[in-house]
């Protein structure tokens, strides 16, 4: 099969008729698995309940007799569930995510009434755009993750590693930024123009981004400078740093490849003053660097005071870690200078 390898039950005990283990979707490079799993109810609706002519007037096609215990099930299924509907009047298959079609009539609350009320069966509706090759294309953009490992505050993470004492080793110029870049995008940060600071900075420090606009979600973070990391032998408690935030118009400065620290000038000064006069409210540094050598103190120093804690490979690694979309997507990618494990 060209979109992946198929799974089967040899019983018909799970609720569930089939399954896809989808390829990745690379195209140019040989077949490889990704590491999701797509499973699928199958329906078929006669000509003789749904003609052709009411089929192409219609948006939706009503699927009825659902078992309601059947539902639930799928709604919390830990990989993504289709409802498959086959469409006799017109020799099409449609093919949605059981999700999408619940929480469209009111989601688990609505499951909890009718099972409340004693009601075994439901009816929900298939887009009729919902085509079953289009949904084959977006099947290998699941994810499935492990939730029954060690968890960061009630959050599944999908992997055992310490956000808060953990270091991450430089990376390339162009993975640095592109991580960063995801990061930003997640906390839904919207670029409004692009600075070039080099003019402002004494010397040459490397390549360096400055972008103005505005992050729309908080961004958090910790810096492992105020985190403890070992224990005293008398108590395994351990004092973490103070969280640091953002919200709202922001500069973004991506210090991707370090040649030198940054130094203040009076170029910066009028910088920084235009930037609080236009209603930035904070200044957020990335530099590719350990927290502890002097590309951190050089950004502190300069970028007072919009600047509160840059952050290094000590620091981003809590980002990483902790933004479990981020860590999947770049995990080949990335090296450790140390690890800790979560207890």
């Amino acid at each position: 099969m060209p979109y992946g390898l198929l799974i089967e039950y040899h019983e018909d005990r799970a609720a569930l008729d089939l399954g896809l283990h989808p390829y990745k979707p690379e195209p140019g490079r040989d077949r490889v698995l990704s590491d999701a799993r797509v499973w699928f109810q199958c329906k078929g609706v006669r000509t003789t309940t749904l003609g052709a002519a009411e089929f192409l007037a219609s948006d939706a096609v009503v699927v009825s007799a659902l078992r309601l215990d059947h539902v639930r099930y799928w709604y919390g299924a830990a990989d993504p569930v289709y409802l498959v509907i086959y469409v006799e009047a017109d020799d099409v298959f449609l093919a949605h995510e059981i999700r999408d079609l619940v929480d469209a009539a009111g989601g688990m609350a609505m499951l909890a009434t009718l099972q409340e009320r004693g009601q075994k069966t439901l009816t929900l509706t298939v887009p009729r755009k919902s085509r079953l090759e289009t949904s084959l294309e977006r099947m290998p953009h699941h994810r499935s993750i492990r939730v029954d490992g060690p968890h960061f505050r009630g959050r599944p993470l999908g992997h055992r590693y310490d956000p808060l004492r953990s270091e991450l080793e430089p990376l390339p110029p162009i993975e640095f930024e592109a991580l960063v870049s995801r990061l930003l995008e997640l906390h839904d940060f919207r670029v409004k123009n692009e600075i070039d600071l080099r003019p402002m900075l004494s010397g040459e420090i490397g390549r360096v981004r400055a972008l103005r606009g505005t992050l729309y979600l908080t961004y958090e973070w910790v810096t492992p400078l105020g985190t403890q990391f070992g224990i005293d032998g008398i108590s395994d408690f351990r004092l973490e740093a103070q969280p640091e935030s953002a919200h709202g118009e922001v500069l973004v400065i991506i210090h991707s490849e370090i040649h030198a620290a940054p130094s203040r000038t009076s170029a910066i000064d009028r910088f920084l003053k235009k930037c609080e006069a236009e209603g930035v409210s904070r200044a957020l540094v990335f530099f590719n660097d350990t927290d502890l050598g002097g590309t951190f103190g050089g950004w502190f120093s300069t970028f007072q005071p919009l600047l509160r804690t840059p952050q290094g490979l000590g620091s981003l690694a809590f980002n990483v870690l902790t933004t479990t979309l981020v860590y999947l997507e770049f995990v080949d990618r990335l090296r450790w200078k140390y690890l800790n494990y979560l207890w």
